[in-house]
């Protein structure tokens, strides 16, 4: 184990790991605070590149870059009311309020702080939990994989905001186009319509960069050509002008100050690691139910909403969190917790190493190297964000006319450059107008991401427990451990649905 532990010491803190994790965090914070784009994004855009890194270095840069991105969606939420991405759009209630207070650097190192822990608790909670629950899932077999794998379609679907008929339709839209190319089991082709180029199946990488990348720079194309990002430039600079006067140093985050959001803090840390975990429930849901619990036991309740430094810290808190948890059913069950999880999961496979309890025992030095790095980027995150606040604050003013184009250059050199393929270029925009068309009608997105990773491997349970069983389908609830997943898959949708006919 000491062994171990030294060589990914050694893989982990190599100079030009330790830049690249570096880089990755100014990245992933300078495209947090701009709206409209992400960290995700820029791990998509960079998926391609992933071929020329050795993982080591690859794992530092995505890593800051996932990390920085989840910090940076509060600078622009906190400075203009607009959160940079979508878990910050809890920080802005109270951030936003207290920046027109005059308080826009308390908010903003408030919401530092806060990201800080809750994203080393949670990176603390993967460590620790991940190597037993691999070795729990080493002992499943191909029914009981099929079962944890319809039992995480249904909960990513059904923590999909709240729409769990789009969710499930999406998530199988995604599981159909994973199914586009060889059987698995007989090697005929299939959904190809023709094309030679569909006979090896679609790549992770231009659909990923096709739905997440694609579809934004449309969006965001669409948005500006209807001036609304200028309109929302003169508001920014209308709600400037209330700050006229402003004295820095009557703005300084006081020990008292930090002490009082600790609770908060910490309760933020709790519910996102823990929603972090659940399959597809995502940032934004961590966000919220940590703001809505910290309201709900702090002795100045009815300060939220008021530019509350507890609402910030909380919500900062919780959507931060999910960072290190969500990766738990990634290691464990090679299941992604979320899109991001998602596109680390493609990384790990482009790299040639397989999501699943045998990641950390076939490649256990990498990801060792791959925990010791998550921690140094909390660092590094606080580090920069402490130097870099006041200038950061300025980012959000950036017109995305200069943006869209150089981003939809990237996906398409990106995506051909990795397979010199022109099939993959067609693919992107194939899925990018997918994305479009989804988003659109309203529909999630994550689901589909989540369909298409998790598919090729919940067809070869299910068609490896047909064999195992003679072709009878009773074979499926043969395991108690299966049962277990469908009752419980069963009562989530119970659960969800009558949530949402009583709120409505």
């Amino acid at each position: 184990m000491l062994d171990i532990v030294i060589e990914a010491s050694a893989l982990a803190f190599h100079p030009y790991v330790l830049m690249y994790v570096f880089l990755g965090v100014l990245l992933g914070i300078t495209l947090g605070a701009i709206p409209g784009l992400s960290g995700d994004m820029a791990i998509a855009l960079l998926l391609p590149f992933v071929f020329f890194l050795e993982p080591a270095l690859a794992m530092g840069l995505l890593v800051g870059i996932y990390k920085g991105g989840l910090f940076g969606g509060s600078i622009a939420a906190i400075s203009f009311g607009v959160p940079g991405t979508p878990g910050a759009a809890a920080t802005s209630i109270d951030g936003y309020q207290a920046k027109l207070k005059g308080n826009p650097s308390k908010a903003l190192h408030t919401a530092l702080y806060s990201s800080v822990i809750g994203d080393t608790t949670s990176d603390l909670v993967l460590i620790f939990i991940a190597v037993p629950l691999a070795a729990v899932a080493l002992t499943f077999g191909p029914i009981e994989f099929f079962a944890l794998y319809a039992f995480s379609l249904i909960l990513i679907a059904a923590l999909s905001q709240g729409m769990v008929a789009k969710g499930l339709a999406v998530a199988a839209i995604g599981v159909l186009l994973a199914m586009i190319g060889r059987d698995p089991i007989t090697g005929a082709s299939r959904l190809t319509f023709g094309m030679p180029g569909l006979s090896g199946g679609l790549s992770l990488i231009p659909v990923l960069i096709g739905i997440f990348a694609i579809s934004e720079v449309v969006f965001q194309g669409a948005k500006l050509w209807r001036r609304k990002v200028d309109k929302l430039m003169d508001d920014v600079a209308e709600q400037a002008s209330l700050l006229q006067g402003y004295d820095i140093s009557k703005d300084r985050l006081t020990w008292a100050e930090f002490k009082s959001t600790l609770k908060a803090t910490y309760i933020g840390a709790a519910v996102g690691t823990f929603i972090g975990a659940l399959p597809g429930a995502g940032q934004s849901l961590a966000a919220f139910m940590s703001y809505g619990l910290a309201q709900r036991f702090s002795r100045r309740s009815e300060e939220f909403g008021k530019g509350s430094l507890e609402g910030i810290a909380s919500a900062e808190s919780g959507n931060s969190a999910t960072c290190g948890s969500t990766f738990i059913p990634l290691f464990a069950f090679g299941i992604p917790g979320s899109a991001t999880a998602a596109l680390f999961g493609a990384a790990f496979i482009l790299m040639g190493m397989t999501p699943g309890p045998s990641l950390l025992t076939d490649h256990t030095a990498i990801i060792y190297a791959l925990f010791f790095t998550l921690i140094f980027a909390n660092l590094v995150n606080l580090l920069l964000g402490k130097i870099l606040l006041p200038y950061y604050s300025r980012i959000a003013m950036i017109q995305p006319g200069y943006m869209i184009p150089a981003v939809f250059i990237l996906a398409i050199v990106g995506t051909f450059a990795a397979n010199n393929s022109v099939m993959d270029v067609w693919v992107l925009l194939f899925a990018g107008l997918l994305g479009v068309t989804l988003r659109l009608m309203s529909f999630p997105l994550a689901p589909l991401v989540l369909g298409f990773i998790i598919g090729p491997g919940a067809e070869r349970a299910l068609r490896q427990s047909m064999i195992m069983g003679g072709g009878d389908w009773w074979v499926l609830i043969k395991s108690p451990i299966a049962i277990g997943f469908y009752i419980a898959a069963f009562a989530l949708i119970m659960l969800f649905t009558f949530a949402l006919r009583a709120r409505k």
